[in-house]
């Protein structure tokens, strides 16, 4: 058999890579003439720029240095304008509203700011061993001893006691506490409004009680309040009904009321939401007559502060934001709250019982206690609630005057009453808006530049649709200009300075008062770039002679009929 050598088809691949580089090729050269437009739109555009100062930076036939005082120039002012406007955007950024008095303002209605009051036992000893003794402990009186103070601390429940009842519930079964939420199981507990309050005056008039304070469960445990925004019951936070108003022509403007034991009382603003970011203004005790004298101050915000982001006023509007858990409006108080519940039920999974019922949140239960309370201090800390910021529109109430008797004890109670009725309102509105700010860098620019808006339409069309159009249009001629500066070697320089004297000139050379560095005299110098050079600063001259409307006559000096060389060879320097 003889051998057939195979034959091999010839591959493709080399024939890719030449398309690939002749790609490679033309779009470098494509690179290239387009940084020659570039170069050449530069050019365009210092000549016939309207910036102050710009045109005699790059203006042919200027001297050296009165190129390099225009470019001064022109830095010192583009520096000048550039700090200026930084300084303005900072005030526009961090102090673009002021505030200041309402002058045209009067209260027809002041709402009573809500009244809180906190018992220091927040439970009742009886109805909780009747409800252990009865379900927990299955009529055994010695397992309801021991159970009871498990219910009676969750009626005061919160981070800071939840591994004390972490601890009393390890006693119980859990298969017995697993029968009600740990929410269910306080509100069985707590002390009922009639052993908190035992009287209440409103306006001078006597009221019922336990008709106007509600029942509130949160982080201060079992309260009652007067004029709060909810209630609480076992299976969710409520609204309550229309707020309490006081009129001008009321009799008083004060509420009394009498605590049945030691308490903590708590006085703020009707729109907030009661939680641990209050303090208690008042510890009352028994037999203690406590006279509070408050007054209200109100701030809101002119709808022009909208143009405005939060971050600049500082401020949110309450139909801005809305909240999850809080969607009526929106509050500071209502902010950081559901920043701590969303906090837990990242971190745990679950509601703690003393915040407002989720739906599809499930409740914490026993088993939780312990990743709340290792999570506790991550859970109250503020610094991860920096998103909330302060109402637009929030009401304050200061307490200008505090008295304790304790000489009186036939007269017990808390009196809460406005010390005059309010007539200031505070208003915050825009200082620096953007019209101002668009105002003031304008007249910056200007000022210092020359520049306006039009300006900076000018210079993003040189450098970017001109140029562009310049490639597609004369791209033959960007690349000879590209091929002729590259393969022209630059001119050979004498670096011999010459000073030419008044006198003479000989062998019929033109004279000249001026340091020069002349060119060497070579042979290889194209004499296509002495020509255009020559039909340069012929351009020139006849450009500055044409400035003026009259011709200007210029002493000979002694050089007689050498008058035209001599202004030839300064022709430069005329005005």
């Amino acid at each position: 058999m003889s051998y057939v050598p195979e034959t091999k088809m010839p591959q493709e691949k080399p024939e890719q890579t030449i398309v690939v580089m002749t790609r490679r090729q033309r779009l470098l050269e494509t690179l290239v003439i387009f940084r020659r437009s570039l170069i050449y739109q530069t050019k365009e555009f210092f000549q016939n720029s309207t910036l102050h100062g710009v045109r005699y930076i790059a203006e042919t036939g200027r001297p050296i240095g009165e190129k390099f005082m225009w470019f001064c120039f022109t830095s010192i002012g583009a520096v000048t304008a550039l700090v200026i406007i930084m300084s303005l955007w900072e005030k526009f950024q961090t102090n673009p509203t002021i505030t200041g008095l309402d002058t045209d303002f009067h209260n027809q209605n002041v709402v009573f700011p809500t009244t809180v009051v906190c018992p220091e036992a927040a439970f009742d000893h009886e109805s909780s061993y009747n409800e252990v003794y009865k379900s927990l402990a299955n009529y055994d009186a010695d397992k309801a001893q021991l159970f009871t103070p498990f219910l009676d601390l969750l009626t005061s429940l919160n981070f800071d006691n939840i591994r004390d009842a972490e601890m009393l519930a390890e006693a119980i079964p859990t298969e017995l506490l697993s029968e009600r939420s740990i929410r269910d199981w306080a509100f069985r507990a707590h002390i009922p409004c009639e052993s908190t309050l035992i009287s209440c005056k409103y306006r001078d008039e006597d009221i019922v009680c336990c008709d106007h304070f509600q029942p509130i469960y949160t982080e201060h445990g079992f309260c009652y309040a007067f004029n709060s925004r909810f209630m609480s019951t076992a299976t969710e936070d409520s609204k309550t009904g229309a707020p309490h108003d006081l009129y001008e022509t009321d009799k008083k403007w004060a509420l009394f009321f009498l605590p049945n034991s030691t308490s903590r009382i708590f006085i703020f603003s009707n729109e907030e939401y009661f939680g641990s970011d209050f303090n208690a203004q008042i510890d009352w005790t028994e037999d203690q007559l406590v006279e509070v004298r408050i007054s209200k101050k109100n701030t809101y915000t002119t709808d022009d502060a909208r143009q405005l982001s939060i971050g600049q006023r500082k401020c949110i509007f309450s139909d801005e934001v809305k909240l999850n858990y809080f969607q009526d409006a929106y509050t500071f108080s209502s902010c950081m709250k559901q920043c701590r519940m969303n906090k837990a039920i990242k971190l745990c999974k679950c509601n703690p019982p003393f915040y407002k019922p989720i739906t599809n949140v499930p409740m914490c239960a026993v088993k939780d206690f312990a990743c709340l309370n290792e999570y506790r201090l991550n859970i109250t800390n503020i610094k991860d609630c920096l998103q909330c910021e302060l109402s637009c529109s929030k009401t304050v109430f200061n307490i200008d005057k505090l008295m304790k008797f304790m000489d009186r004890p036939e007269t017990p109670g808390v009196l809460v009453e406005f010390l005059t009725w309010p007539i200031i309102r505070y208003k915050r509105e825009v200082l620096f808006g953007w019209v101002d700010l668009l105002v003031s860098f304008g007249g910056i620019a200007s000022l210092f530049l020359g520049f306006s808006l039009l300006s900076g339409v000018e210079i993003i069309y040189y450098f970017t649709l001109r140029a562009c159009c310049m490639v597609y249009k004369n791209r033959q001629e960007l690349y000879e200009i590209e091929q002729r500066i590259r393969h022209e070697p630059p001119p050979a320089i004498d670096l011999q300075l010459k000073l030419k004297s008044h006198a003479k000139p000989t062998n019929g050379s033109a004279s000249s008062a001026v340091l020069q560095v002349q060119p060497a005299n070579t042979q290889n110098l194209d004499l296509y770039h002495l020509s255009r050079q020559r039909k340069i600063e012929k351009d020139y001259l006849n450009y500055s002679k044409s400035l003026y409307r009259t011709p200007k006559v210029l002493p000979d000096h002694g050089y007689g009929s050498k008058k035209d060389n001599w202004q030839y060879d300064h022709g430069q320097y005329l005005p």
